[in-house]
């Protein structure tokens, strides 16, 4: 490639200068060039844009700014030069919400804003990417990293592809961009164009961006690229994927990870993205899914949310994702592990993306779906307290003190309770749980066998009325032991497994399932095995 051949006679000659001239301090200089410009020679002919260290949020750290100021400053100086002598606009749209440009500065933010641009794609990897698009809100931004006169490998070029299409589905405008909007971001919107529509050729495509942009050209190593990729049939947008968003779970954590949940989903899905609202709920956009013949349904928000999705899609093919931005979780904890806590977005995206999957059992109560637990008493009285507002202001601490204080009431309540069709039971209890799945953080449905998600069993927790409150704590302390392992069984609370439960009251009973209140004069809960079809890591 001729870019490398220069960039090695300058490193040459440096090295002869650093030899060559007597000053210690200009000896350093030119060995400082000489290093700079061999690194990034090697890295042309390896193919490693890597070198800068670029980032996803297109910062390059400050040591590689130190270390490879002698490219950088070379880079910057001819960027600076070809771009005064460009007869183009900077900016040129290209296609439906699709535009192409040279390098971005803060001095295009307001044709970006006049335009409706708030996605940008940024190619180059010799430059950090726009300021203003890192710290703003306003912007999406997607970082693919690409040498000067090189072509993205494949991977990278479905990446950006999805991501495009992604952001495109929601009627957002995507601006491409390399150094002089001449060759990688050219590419790539060729890529893209030719990806959406198999009828066209390279060179229907070249032609249509060339008559727009005149400077549009492709090296002979691009060109070849594209139609080697084009003929073989790798172009192609990939099988849409919905994901359906409740934007207030959380309280808003939708807001602030949804950047990094498209970017990392777009590696190999391209995304319908669907938002519930107070008219639209997320079982009525389940359906919608459905109907559009979905091969995979995505849910972000909290585990009320993913029961109505999953109410619809179930005992279909369609797969479930789950991505953990509501306030508990329990579910993604119980498939994805605890590490969610952690880094849900990270392990949520890494279970999604690995293909596998495996069926879970469904229960339900009077009806509804249930994939978790049905929570009456202690559980209840928690939900009950952990009101939206507390949720949001105060996330699972919301919840520890609404435990606490309903452990403290001791509140009780006279059932009768039917398992499996035996003879029913007069029981006045202070806590019942029927649990289909739960991870060991769900103390009061520990009383025995962890319940799995795919066990084909309803596990049944349950506490007596006690006579004090030390008595209740103690129950909680044995039923956590239980939940850790140290304990086979609790020995305060009461532990059965079941095919179905009945439990009726001669008062409403107020219960609660997957983090959401109810009440009911009578229950009739019962598990349907292997109904739903759930990513796994």
């Amino acid at each position: 490639m001729f870019i490398v051949k220069y960039y090695i006679l300058i490193a040459m000659a440096c090295f002869i200068a650093s030899i060559v001239v007597s000053n210690f301090y200009i000896s350093v200089f030119f060995a400082w060039c000489f290093l700079s410009f061999f690194i990034v020679s090697g890295a042309y002919i390896f193919d490693m844009p890597s070198i800068f260290r670029k980032n996803r949020d297109g910062k390059i750290v400050w040591w590689i700014r130190w270390a490879f100021i002698p490219f950088l400053l070379g880079a910057r100086a001819y960027n600076a030069w070809a771009i005064k002598r460009d007869k183009v606009e900077p900016i040129q749209k290209v296609g439906h919400h699709l535009f192409v440009s040279r390098r971005l500065f803060p001095a295009d933010l307001s044709y970006l804003e006049s335009k409706d641009i708030n996605c940008i794609v940024d190619v180059t990897a010799e430059f950090s990417g726009l300021e203003s698009a890192m710290l703003d809100e306003s912007f999406h931004y997607l970082n693919t990293p690409v040498l000067d006169h090189k072509a993205p490998k494949l991977h990278k070029i479905k990446h950006a592809i999805n991501w495009i299409d992604t952001q495109i589905n929601q009627s957002r405008s995507v601006v491409v961009h390399c150094a002089l909007g001449r060759g990688r971001s050219v590419f790539v919107v060729a890529a893209y164009l030719l990806a959406k529509d198999s009828s066209l050729s390279v060179e229907q495509v070249l032609k249509n961006i060339n008559d727009v942009r005149s400077t549009a050209r492709l090296n002979t190593q691009q060109l070849k690229t594209l139609y080697a990729i084009s003929e073989n049939g790798l172009l192609t947008v990939e099988d849409k994927c919905c994901l359906i968003v409740n934007p207030v779970a959380g309280g808003g954590k939708w807001k602030l990870n949804q950047q990094q949940v498209i970017r990392e989903l777009t590696r190999k899905y391209s995304l319908v993205i669907l938002t519930t609202s107070k008219e639209v709920s997320a079982q009525a956009l389940a359906k919608q899914a459905c109907a559009q013949n979905y091969a995979q349904v995505i849910v972000s928000g909290g585990d009320g949310t993913v029961s109505e999705v999953a109410n619809e899609i179930m005992e279909t093919n369609t797969v479930l994702g789950v991505m953990p931005l509501g306030t508990a979780n329990a579910l993604c904890h119980v498939l994805y592990g605890v590490e969610t806590k952690v880094s849900p977005v990270e392990k949520a995206c890494e279970a999604i993306l690995s293909g596998n999957t495996k069926k879970i059992d469904l229960a339900f109560c009077n009806g509804q779906p249930m994939l978790l637990i049905l929570g009456i008493g202690f559980e209840e009285q928690m939900i009950d307290y952990a009101q939206r507002e507390q949720k949001n202001d105060r996330g699972q601490v919301a919840y520890l003190a609404g435990f606490f204080n309903a452990v403290v009431a001791g509140k009780h309540q006279q059932f009768k309770v039917t398992i499996d069709g035996k003879k029913p039971r007069e029981m006045t209890l202070e806590s019942l749980v029927v649990a289909n799945a739960s991870p060991f953080s769900t103390l009061l449905a520990q009383g025995g066998a962890m319940p799995q998600p795919d066990d084909g069993q309803l596990h049944v927790t349950y506490l007596e009325n006690t006579e004090s409150l030390a008595k209740r704590f103690l129950a909680v302390s044995d039923v956590m032991l239980s939940g850790l392992g140290v304990k086979e069984q609790s020995s305060h609370f009461n532990y059965e497994s079941a095919q179905n439960v009945e439990i009726e009251s001669n008062s409403p009973i107020e219960y609660v399932i997957d983090g959401e209140n109810y009440s009911t004069d009578s229950l009739d809960i019962s598990i349907k095995k292997k109904a739903l079809t759930v990513c796994v890591p």
